[in-house]
Formats: structure tokens, sequence, C-alpha cells
């Protein structure tokens, strides 16, 4: 990996969410991992241990990594040593999301959500 130095002249970033980078610099590996569970109930009434990630298949599953099987051919040319960047902006980074401004050698994001909504029947909200 070719080492750099990375300048920034202005960065601006509204909001970052979980597992997610913002790197200025060389790097050698960045890996995020982002599990979410996100639960909405008209009635707002939870219990402990109600909700497991083990509980579901979505956090379960392994992850197929796509395996390269021709050859890859690169060819770079660093003219400077030096990456200047004058102006980044950024709204939102959402989950095990990468804002890399830098040299990498190796990069693994994964973001799995599951949401789960309960709807009270129209009985149920008679009730209330």
């Amino acid at each position: 990996m070719a080492k750099r130095t990375s300048h920034v002249q202005s960065l601006t970033n509204i909001s970052v969410d979980t597992s997610s980078v913002i790197q200025i610099g060389d790097s050698k590996v960045l890996d995020a991992v982002s599990n979410v569970l996100a639960v909405q109930r008209e009635k707002a009434i939870f219990y402990e241990n109600e909700f497991l990630f083990r509980d579901y298949f979505t956090f379960c599953e392994p992850i197929d990594v796509p395996v390269i099987t021709e050859p890859l051919e690169i060819t770079t040319c660093h003219e400077t040593s030096a990456i200047c960047v004058n102006k980044v902006r950024v709204n939102f980074l959402a989950a095990s999301s990468v804002l890399h401004v830098g040299s990498n050698e190796s990069i693994c994001l994964g973001s799995r959500v599951k949401n789960i909504r309960h709807i009270m029947k129209d009985a149920d909200k008679n009730q209330k």
C-alpha cells in the first residue's frame, strides 16, 4: 500500500450513524459492522429480552463473500505523495458506511436491519 499524506481543507458532516467511520489518512484495515433491530409499536410497551438478535434469521445467516476467480491487474500512478481535497460535504453516513480520504489495503462493511411493526387491531384500539 502506498503511503500518502491526506489534506482536507473543509469537512461538513451533519450526522454519523452507528458503526460508521470518517477516516482522513491512511488505514490498513477498515471493518465496520452494524446490526439493527428496529421495533415500532403503537403502544410502547417493551419487555426485557423480548427481542434478541439470535432469534432472527437475518442476523444468524452467514454472508457469502464473493470469490474473485479471474486475475486482477492494477496499475497506479501517484504523481504526488499527497491526496488533496478542497471541500467535502456529507449530510449523513448510514450504518456501517465509510467516508475515507487516504490509502487503504482492506475494507469490509456490513449492515443488517430487521424492521418489526406491531400494529394494534381495531378492536384493541377501541379498548384504550
